[in-house]
């Protein structure tokens, strides 16, 4: 065997040698995501439907219902889901409430919360009521968002109580935002940018599925 054939041989063994480590590499990545998203599909079941009536009929709206009407669990709708939730047993406490009587201010403009929020009370739909409400904060929009776009107020309309609900501090990683924005909107994010992105975005997820909201949220009455 010349010298130019033994080191074709070489080059060629080597070659498959690293394309199978990148394939098993790559069977291993989505291995562990399959995983990830089977748990996090484990959790959204366990999650407490919301009960309401709408005109006398008692509805169990849970967050997989709302995430077919939106096209998927996002992280805005996640959170826009706990915080309704939420509302309800402050506001509610063991009463059922009914969908007319939700009058509902957002700081969110992204269609994951609008949906939710749609989804469950009907009240950006209702008629011609006044009862949703926009007010971003200053110099923020879709495509920049901060931690207090996650703002809601929450009205009940029978009683006149209230109660707003925002995620506690340092709940986001501190360069989520500007990594969302990059990301969704700018051109040049590189490859490691979005793994980052999606994968901070995933824990989020999952933080405010599983964890107890007053573990993730504050809130003034």
């Amino acid at each position: 065997m010349n010298k130019s054939v033994f080191m074709i041989l070489i080059l060629l063994i080597a070659f498959g040698f690293f394309t199978k480590m990148e394939s098993e590499d790559r069977i291993k990545n989505v291995s562990e995501q399959s995983q990830v998203d089977v748990y996090n599909e484990k959790v959204r079941i366990e999650l407490s439907p919301i009960r309401i009536f709408d005109e006398g009929d008692l509805l169990e709206i849970s967050i997989e219902d709302v995430g077919k009407y939106h096209g998927g669990v996002c992280l805005c709708l996640t959170i826009a889901f706990k915080s309704i939730q939420f509302a309800i047993s402050q506001l509610w406490q063991d009463e059922t409430p009914k969908r007319g009587d939700f009058k509902i201010i957002s700081a969110c403009p992204t269609p994951g919360s609008r949906d939710c929020f749609e989804f469950i009370t009907r009240v950006i739909t209702r008629g011609k009521s006044n009862d949703f409400k926009l007010e971003l904060p200053q110099g923020t929009d879709i495509e920049n968002m901060i931690s207090d776009n996650f703002t809601f107020l929450f009205i009940r309309k029978s009683t006149g109580d209230s109660i707003r609900i925002r995620p506690k501090e340092g709940i986001f990683p501190d360069g989520f935002f500007r990594l969302r924005n990059f990301v969704k909107y700018g051109k040049t994010a590189t490859k490691e940018d979005e793994d980052d992105f999606w994968a901070i975005k995933r824990e989020l997820e999952h933080k405010f599925m599983t964890l107890p909201a007053k573990e993730i949220f504050v809130f003034e009455r």
